[in-house]
């Protein structure tokens, strides 16, 4: 019973270092208390205005379950601009690439988008059954392999970090993902106040290789709603390897 505790133990752990969070400062470059919690208390509301319930290390999501999404709304996906602190802000792209193929993505946001310019710092993003990505109603030109994309930060010329942390140089986190809990009411600057669903995520970016940066995850943050994410093949295998292995443990320990 002892040694498969233990393997369980070891699947679970191992699981754990594949899917590790990464560490969010929120002291970095641009001053004392700039950085991605401070942003999340700016734009809450209630239950205590000013404090968000959401603790940006212990509740953003592990790396590798953030790395591809799916649309779960039949109308489509809102994205919402909320804040951009960067030096590069003028240049900083956002957008989606096709799980199948990165080097085939649709930009959501321009260098020239900005947070707090009403209908124009939100967009809505659509996939027909045929792959054609749409934003706004319009068709994009763009037709993906599946209904399952990544996200990407980048420049006019395109994806320079990835969702999928395993696409980035030296493999790195740029993105953190944050979901909402059902309890936060927020109000982005320029838009009604509303609770923060669990179906809405906050993605904040690094637009530097983070071993580089100032790891403090505000040069970009949008928010996404009615998506969820499709974790990888090998999280879920791995997952499903440390639970199964407890499961046979506790049984064995009750009989």
């Amino acid at each position: 019973m002892k040694i498969k505790l233990i393997t369980a133990a070891i699947a679970l752990t191992a699981w754990t270092a594949q899917a590790s969070a990464i560490q969010v400062f929120d002291d970095g470059q641009d001053g004392v208390g700039t950085g991605l919690q401070s942003q999340l208390d700016a734009i809450s509301v209630s239950p205590v205005a000013g404090v968000s319930s959401i603790d940006v290390n212990a509740d953003q999501m592990a790396d590798g379950l953030d790395s591809y999404w799916g649309i779960t709304g039949s109308g489509g996906s809102v994205t919402t601009f909320i804040v951009e602190i960067s030096g590069q802000s003028g240049n900083n792209t956002f957008g989606i690439y096709d799980r199948a193929d990165a080097t085939n993505y649709v930009e959501l946001f321009s260098g020239s988008s900005a947070p707090n310019t009403g209908f124009n710092s939100q967009v809505t993003l659509s996939m027909l059954a045929d792959g054609s990505v749409g934003l706004n109603n319009q068709d994009t030109g763009t037709d993906f392999s599946s209904n399952q994309f990544g996200y990407y930060l980048g420049t006019a010329n395109g994806p320079k970090f990835y969702s999928d942390s395993s696409l980035n140089q030296d493999n790195s986190d740029q993105m953190v993902a944050i979901g909402g809990n059902n309890v936060d009411t927020i109000q982005i600057p320029g838009f009604a106040p509303g609770l923060w669903t669990n179906n809405e995520f906050v993605l904040a970016w690094e637009d530097g290789l983070y071993a580089d940066s100032d790891q403090d995850f505000n040069d970009l943050i949008v928010m996404v709603e009615s998506v969820l994410p499709v974790p990888e093949p090998g999280t879920l295998a791995l997952l499903g390897l440390g639970l199964a292995g407890l499961g046979a443990a506790r049984r064995r320990q009750k009989a």
